[in-house]
């Protein structure tokens, strides 16, 4: 792969004024390469073992440390790939691979280093919590906030922080990111992201560095690379539940995959299942469910009837779901108010007419206006709060039965979701307008903790009146976890063998 290099803008952090240029710590002269086990980034492996000069590193790769962030959710395949093609060349050249995971549900909890190793045997396939634990116990599938793969940050990017602040103990170090060529504005908002990072510390944590668009090599180049050099194609890795699958490989190929692993396949379309029982948008693929797309393909039928399988053997719940569905705040009442309304006024959540704007013009600070009739525009959708709480356990077949006889017994509206085919016992629904509420019971796969906000019941209460769940919760709702700080300071765990086993609960 030759080096071509390509406008250093894009990637060097910019040079800082003498009146704001930071005190930078020293460098640890260590090159960390994010090893993700797919095609980019052992592409850049391959290359350093071969080439170390070439990249400036030392002859003996002594001043490279690979770091890999288990999510617990990898495809057999693809592990089974990197340990028996990968593996041996990193043991042969003696270059030290760490492995880590988060230790558990809150940041306080750590990360566990499960290996690290001049010879590993293997990748390890799960850590102490994996992403899938948590989508299971909210009841969801993985999300995307405000373009932010919030998945990725907690369980890889979050991970390899912490692992690295306590091992340059602040020195500073360079990064390795395999983005390809066709991944230019993911690298420059990564090496934004970076730099603002640098800046905010002080001092230079890590400078980015981008191998594989440095020498303009996009997806297929990289995987004729990495074919030429390990003789067999690369396997695709991302989570099985990831909702990129379409993106990380192709659709015909992920549900080839699914079918080489009904039992995931079986795990995905479940935890899909519960997400959609309690949120019906709450689909893999937004407004798509990989369920319909499998049933759409003849040869995804034994998927299909794990799936159901796996569906009649699970322990099953009856939930309740509530849901506040809260007015946003308009325009006005940013402007006026900032980012924090402690006294609000009509037009904080009801945008004022145009006629409202010429009849009652705003003074200084805030529109004098008292709030007529027609001044007030409809309010738009704001934040929701959800409750989730338990109210029965057993089979699927009592479940989705007692379910019919809920609504039939209280009078309820038993519908159907339009993309899930779920049923649901409504007992209130939202009406269109903003503030609103909704609730209804439904049969899912037990497993979701039960859930709310603090003071979700007082705003229940407010803006519909009733009090309470209108059944018995089985329990009460799990005492909120106090904040447990770490001092400041990454907490790392090391996993213990005992015998050759890894123990890593």
């Amino acid at each position: 792969m030759s080096a071509t290099a390509v406008p250093a803008t894009l990637f060097d952090l910019p040079e800082p004024s003498p009146s704001e240029r930071p005190a930078f710590g020293r460098s640890s002269g260590m090159t960390v390469l994010s090893y993700g086990l797919g095609a980019d980034s052992t592409a850049i492996l391959i290359e350093f073992l071969d080439h170390p000069e070439r990249y400036g590193l030392a002859p003996d790769l002594s001043d490279l440390i690979v770091v890999h962030a288990v999510t617990g959710d990898e495809w057999p395949d693809t592990l089974d790939y990197v340990d028996r093609l990968v593996l041996p060349r990193l043991r042969r050249a003696g270059v030290r691979l760490v492995q880590v995971a988060r230790a558990g549900r809150q940041d306080a909890d750590g990360v566990v280093v499960l290996d690290d190793s001049r010879s590993p045997r293997r990748i390890f396939a799960r850590g102490p919590w994996r992403l899938s634990d948590e989508l299971r116990e909210a009841g969801t599938v993985p999300q995307i906030a405000n373009g932010r793969r919030t998945c990725s940050i907690r369980f890889k990017g979050w991970v390899l922080d912490q692992w690295a602040e306590a091992e340059f103990d602040g020195a500073s170090y360079r990064r390795v990111i395999g983005y390809h060529y066709g991944e230019l504005k993911r690298a420059e908002k990564d090496s934004r992201i970076q730099r603002e990072h640098n800046r905010a510390a002080g001092r230079t944590i890590c400078e980015p560095f981008y191998p594989l668009i440095l020498a303009r090599q996009d997806r297929a180049a990289v995987e004729r690379y990495v074919l030429e050099r390990l003789g067999e194609p690369v396997q695709k890795s991302y989570c099985s539940q990831c909702p990129f699958s379409g993106v990380c490989a192709s659709r015909d190929a992920h549900e080839a995959r699914l079918r080489e692993h009904p039992h995931i396949a079986a795990d995905v379309l479940r935890m899909e299942h519960v997400a959609m029982a309690l949120n019906e948008r709450s689909s893999l693929y937004g407004t798509d469910s990989l369920y319909r797309r499998l049933t759409e393909d003849g040869r995804n039928h034994p998927v299909l009837s794990a799936f159901e399988e796996s569906l009649d053997q699970a322990p099953y719940a009856i939930y309740e779901v509530r849901r506040i569905y809260f007015a946003a705040r308009t325009p006005d009442c940013r402007t006026h108010h900032g980012r924090s309304c402690r006294s609000p006024k009509w037009w904080c959540r009801q945008p004022r007419t145009e006629q409202c704007r010429v009849d009652h013009p705003a003074g200084d600070f805030e529109p004098w206006c008292p709030g007529h009739s027609e001044c007030r525009g409809p309010a738009k959708k704001g934040p929701a709060w959800r409750s989730v709480r338990t109210v029965w356990e057993g089979d699927r077949r009592t479940a989705e039965q007692l379910i019919r006889q809920f609504a039939a017994r209280h009078g309820l509206a038993l519908e159907r979701g339009e993309t899930s085919g779920i049923q649901r016992a409504h007992y209130l629904t939202a009406d269109g307008g903003f503030p609103a509420a909704a609730a209804f019971a439904v049969a899912a796969p037990a497993g979701v903790r039960d859930k709310q906000r603090r003071n979700f019941e007082e705003a229940w209460t407010r803006h519909t009146g009733d009090v309470g769940t209108r059944w018995n919760p089985l329990r009460p709702l799990p005492a909120p976890e106090p904040p447990r700080p770490t001092g400041g300071k990454p907490l790392i765990r090391r996993a213990k063998s005992i015998g050759g086993v890894t123990l890593i609960a």
